[in-house]
């Protein structure tokens, strides 16, 4: 009886924390990295974009994914964040990385990508319409945009959520850039993950 009450309980305290703040911390988005990788269905041989690749804790998994004839592009505005990057993969013997420095408010690879994979980085992005529609550019035909973001939702997200978008704003921001949803995963505890086409 006790644990059918404590059960009863830890949902309900569940349901005002959402209520609350719907989004996730660093802790949630980095802690089964694995299922978000298997989420994306990478094959060798793919080229893929990490924009603000952070530590490399997806991006190193999104270089073994498409090993061995596949890139992985790490980009980011920061060369330190880089240089410590490439050293990380080189110490594990990933021969599919490559580091690029980009500006804040532009895409710029140097071929057409199959993923654009968009980390906890979106709301860092500045106007965002512009800045997906641009990156279209960039895609190969048929290319997808996987966005992993905390949600920005709840009572308290405008006090909380300064590093969180709400779903329905991204969403939207997509829709304006020329995108439409194919999918989406449930797999990282208070964020949305979202799988984005260019619309037909």
């Amino acid at each position: 009886m006790t644990a059918c009450r404590d059960v009863t309980l830890d949902r309900l305290l569940g349901s005002i924390r959402r209520w609350l703040y719907a989004g996730g911390t660093r802790r949630d988005r980095l802690r089964d990295p694995d299922a978000v990788v298997a989420a994306l269905d990478l094959r060798p041989g793919m080229v893929v974009a990490d924009l603000g690749p952070g530590a490399g804790h997806f991006t190193l998994r999104l270089a073994r994914a498409v090993e061995s004839d596949g890139v992985v592009y790490a980009l980011d505005a920061s060369q330190s964040t880089l240089d410590d990057l490439r050293r990380v993969a080189d110490d594990r013997g990933i021969t599919t990385l490559r580091t690029v420095l980009v500006r804040r408010d532009r895409l710029e690879i140097a071929v057409p990508v199959d993923l654009l994979f968009v980390s906890a980085t979106y709301h860092h992005l500045p106007e965002r319409p512009k800045y997906f529609a641009e990156a279209r550019a960039h895609l190969r035909p048929g290319a997808r945009v996987a966005i992993l973001e905390s949600r920005r939702e709840g009572l308290l997200a405008r006090w909380h959520g300064r590093h969180a978008t709400s779903p329905r704003r991204v969403l939207r921001e997509m829709a304006e850039a020329g995108y439409q949803l194919t999918a989406t995963h449930d797999v990282v505890q208070g964020y949305w993950f979202g799988v984005f086409e260019v619309a037909s």
